[in-house]
């Protein structure tokens, strides 16, 4: 029996233009909850960015935000998985010097953290996903926070070869790079990943992977799709990450993840 829903954001539960039926969604969350059934958005981003699309309900919802190392459900954080600061440098060091072309985030349970010199594009780009972001003159000098993740984005032919080369630093390290597509890539604690913050979920709710329904449609949902007994990869996603999920739903944009919802409901 399902007890657990797990969606990722972007690409998945969103539509391209980052909306939703919100009056269908919130249909299912009722029904969801008669049935106590319990909705996990789990994403790379930042709770304090996801929250913003669910304004009415989010204090409804369980979130599994930053790839799995901020967790918190009904607005009480249950779960705050940091980076030493040690590993941030050499990450921030090691980057900078390979591929300079390479724009880096700190994203930090205060603030995101920038380069003042970054073109105003791409602040631009990452604004909707990091809503509190301050510039500063220099990354190394960490400002005083605690780092969930390091967001490194890149032209996307080159996110490969970023990625490969991180993992290889960091091989015998604590680091861990994953792509979440269009050009940009979450370095997260080795073993943090979505799969893990909901394994985390399931054992405090005394449920297994065989309760859990879980959609995504990037690299780093593969985990989570993995885990998960009721696997969905929504029709966009690449073929490996459909080779991992045991079904396929209905495109982003044709709000694949409410019609399986519905279905599974009897809403239809």
């Amino acid at each position: 029996m399902i007890k657990v829903v797990a969606v990722d954001m972007d690409g998945t539960f969103l539509r391209d233009d980052k909306s939703y039926d919100v009056a269908r969604f919130e249909r299912v969350l009722d029904v969801m909850d008669n049935q106590e059934m319990r909705f996990v958005v789990a994403s790379g981003n930042q709770y304090r960015q996801l929250i913003g699309h669910f304004p009415s309900d989010y204090q409804r919802l369980t979130f599994v935000a930053e790839n799995g190392a901020n967790i918190i459900s009904h607005d009480k954080t249950l779960v705050a998985k940091f980076q030493s600061h040690e590993d941030v440098v050499e990450l921030v060091t090691f980057v900078e010097k390979e591929f300079p072309d390479t724009i880096i985030c700190l994203t930090g349970e205060s603030s995101a953290y920038i380069r003042s010199d970054v073109d105003e594009k791409e602040k631009s780009y990452l604004s909707p996903y990091l809503p509190k972001m301050d510039e500063v003159d220099d990354l190394l000098s960490l400002p005083d926070d605690a780092y969930f993740k390091v967001v490194l984005l890149m032209a996307p032919e080159d996110t490969k070869s970023v990625q490969d080369g991180v993992n290889a630093h960091f091989a015998q390290g604590n680091l861990y790079a994953t792509s979440s597509g269009f050009g940009c890539i979450d370095v997260i604690s080795k073993g943090a990943h979505k799969a893990w913050g909901l394994q985390q979920l399931l054992d405090q709710w005394d449920l297994t992977s065989q309760n859990l329904m879980a959609f995504g449609d990037g690299m780093n949902d593969y985990e989570m799709l993995n885990l998960a007994n009721y696997s969905y990869a929504m029709a966009n996603a690449p073929q490996v990450v459909k080779e991992v999920a045991r079904f396929t739903a209905p495109s982003n944009n044709d709000d694949g993840v409410l019609s399986v919802l519905e279905e599974y409901l009897g809403l239809e």
